[in-house]
């Protein structure tokens, strides 16, 4: 095995169920990308110079600092307030935090027809150790309760920003669980992935909402409970 995989503690799940997507060819896409943070920066960065149109949703679209990420995105990135940003495109990416994610769609008007990418993770701190929510929150659904005639996609909730915009540093194949009700939106989702250099691994339609979100929680608790190591999935189909 490569050394530089037992470095970084790569994890191999063997899934049965797990299939790749197939990868539709490449179409610039128009993408607005809610949250100037990390996620959404390193997303924004590298779907733009894919030649894909970038235009970052935030609160406050004129502050210096979405002003210096919009510069530093280059290739025709603009800003606009979250509502102006999700008019003007046919996907969103939603990058904010879990307690404002779907307040935020909530707020955004007429989604009918887009497609949701939810890249968020909801987090249960219990007895000093992360845990599952003990009332089964998904905020996947909750984000398709809010908005029923969106395709929402969980996707890029299990790995981090750095790995987002640059996935060789790892030395290894590196998947990325995705699952939504609508065959087309996670085709459109998967061609945004796997030229980054992700394996898209189509776990399944909107009842596997959960499952990715799940897998979330075992990607950020394992990193912060056992820093500085950190762990990369990568699913093995067989049988």
């Amino acid at each position: 095995m490569n050394t530089s995989l037992n470095r970084r503690n790569l994890v191999s799940l063997a899934a049965a169920t797990a299939v790749v997507t197939p990868v539709r060819a490449a179409t610039p896409e128009r993408i607005a990308v809610m949250g100037t943070g990390n996620v959404g920066s390193a997303l924004g960065r590298r779907w733009a110079a894919m030649g894909h149109t970038i235009v970052y949703g935030s609160r406050a679209p004129d502050a210096d600092k979405v002003k210096a990420l919009v510069a530093e995105t280059g290739h025709g990135a603009t800003a606009a307030t979250q509502i102006e940003a999700a008019a003007k495109c046919d996907m969103i990416l939603i990058a904010v935090t879990t307690k404002a994610a779907v307040e935020m769609v909530k707020s955004l008007g007429n989604v009918d027809g887009k497609v949701l990418i939810d890249a968020t993770n909801l987090l249960m701190l219990r007895d000093g150790k992360f845990d599952e929510p003990l009332d089964g929150t998904c905020i996947a659904l909750q984000i398709q309760e809010a908005a029923p005639k969106a395709h929402v996609v969980k996707a890029f909730n299990t790995t981090n920003a750095g790995v987002m915009f640059d996935t060789k540093k790892i030395g290894g194949p590196i998947s990325l669980p995705i699952a939504g009700g609508n065959a087309d939106a996670k085709a459109r989702v998967a061609a945004l992935a796997t030229p980054l250099g992700f394996e898209v691994a189509d776990l399944g339609g909107a009842d596997w909402l959960r499952m990715v979100e799940h897998l979330g929680r075992l990607y950020v608790g394992y990193s912060i409970m056992h820093r500085p190591r950190r762990i990369e999935i990568h699913f093995t189909t067989w049988g």
